[in-house]
């Protein structure tokens, strides 16, 4: 007897491919803290709604000077992960990705100081943050409830 409606496709290199992004995007974040909360307007110096993909790689650092550099940082719950933890002084659009199942956002510490925050993102959501970085140490992690302290902070030098 035929069946009168076709049986769900299943996607299993889809799932494997979500789990490996997963692990690799844990396996590069560090640690996290955050306040709970949506938006698409950042409370610091720069934000903004956008959209963006996990990777592992090495920053778009050969800009032309004074043109804006654009990186992409990928979230996950609990992680953060960079196209690179190096980077070149200058102006970034950082495109923020979150890959995860909870709210996020991301904000770029310098000595202890906020100096970008973007807005909070939604799972499955992306947005930016621009940032003028000087040579120095940076964390960047996320200040919603306690994810810096669950994993979400990373640490990026920009010399």
């Amino acid at each position: 007897m035929p069946r009168s409606r076709p049986l769900p496709r299943r996607l299993p290199r889809r799932g494997a491919a979500l789990a490996l992004a997963a692990a690799l995007s844990t396996l590069t974040a560090c640690g996290g803290s955050a306040d709970e909360s949506t938006g698409s307007s950042g409370s610091s110096p720069s934000a903004a709604s956008s959209s963006a993909a996990e990777d592992s790689g090495s920053a778009s650092s050969s800009a032309p000077a004074g043109e804006t550099q654009q990186i992409t940082a990928t979230e996950a719950d609990f992680s953060i992960a960079l196209d690179s933890t190096d980077l070149a002084a200058g102006e970034y659009e950082i495109e923020v990705v979150n890959d995860g199942g909870a709210t996020h956002d991301l904000v770029v510490e310098k000595d202890g100081e906020d100096v970008a925050k973007s807005d909070s993102i939604a799972p499955g959501q992306t947005g930016t943050v621009s940032v003028s970085l000087e040579p120095g140490e940076y964390v960047f992690y996320c200040s919603i409830g306690s994810h810096r302290a669950m994993g979400m902070e990373i640490e990026v030098t920009v010399t």
